[in-house]
């Protein structure tokens, strides 16, 4: 398994697009980190600025565009290999599938992860080089939100590992992720008081702060954010987006195990 974990990633290192999407997906990442100042932020006043603080509290978007980003590498790393029989030469060889299946979704999940988490982080990034972190939430609460979505991605991961070996073609297996996250976009937040009863719902109530807004006699509006989460929420979170990222691996493996991969 050792063996076929290297051939993965010394495949996708020699495959030129993969860089060519990664770069566009970082570059899209730092404009949104940008656009308050492109937009003209060093020219207002202190109290009038978006500061990285306040724009973390508006990172929700970033997290999309990187779940978009995951959706190409996800259908790309898993179900090419069975466009070019990469797959079926392994098995003739002597591999076993079991070997095969886990070696692919162990870097799918892997790299998928440390992709959406970077990207956050640099649109984050950006944002605080250009305008500085202001005091609206401390630091130290938005980078262990930003870390807790470790565990919604890898669901996230995981199932894009089944639906990529159920349909062994990586375009139409793009479309399918695609068109079940809009779906499921549209819809996370019709009746989940829990938070987990998806990935993006998970994800949703990771980037959303519960915020207030203060009103002065003399002074403008003050906003005030919950720094974190609540710990049951977080406990639920984790172990919830385990043990369905388990569930949709071993779903698929069952497939796998059983298909005659013509």
């Amino acid at each position: 398994m050792k063996n076929l974990i290297k051939a993965q990633l010394y495949q996708i290192s020699r495959t030129r697009v993969y860089y060519l999407v990664f770069a566009a997906m970082m570059l899209l990442s730092a404009l949104f980190g940008a656009v308050e100042y492109l937009n003209g932020s060093d020219s207002l006043e202190e109290w009038q600025k978006l500061t990285a603080s306040d724009f973390a509290t508006r990172i929700d978007t970033i997290v999309t565009l990187s779940i978009m980003g995951m959706t190409f590498f996800a259908a790309y790393f898993c179900a090419d290999d069975f466009s070019d029989k990469t797959a079926n030469y392994e098995m003739m060889s002597g591999r076993l599938r079991k070997q095969a299946y886990f070696a692919r979704a162990s870097v799918l999940i892997v790299l998928c992860t440390l992709f959406g988490l970077i990207m956050v982080f640099t649109s984050l990034g950006v944002s605080y080089i250009l305008n500085g972190w202001g005091d609206s939430v401390p630091f130290s609460a938005v980078a262990i939100r930003i870390l807790l979505l470790t565990f919604p991605f890898i669901r996230l991961s995981c199932l894009y590992v089944m639906i990529a070996f159920f349909i062994k073609r990586p375009g139409l297996s793009f479309l399918a992720f695609y068109g079940l996250m809009s779906v499921v976009s549209i819809l996370k937040s019709a009746a989940d008081d829990s938070g987990v009863l998806t990935a993006f719902s998970s994800i949703g109530k990771l980037m959303k702060y519960k915020e207030w807004h203060i009103f002065g006699l003399e002074s403008g509006v003050e906003v005030v954010y919950t720094p974190m989460p609540e710990a049951g929420f977080i406990v639920r979170c984790i172990i919830v987006s385990l043990a369905v990222g388990a569930l949709y691996l071993v779903i698929g493996y069952n497939f796998f195990h059983g298909d005659d991969l013509e």
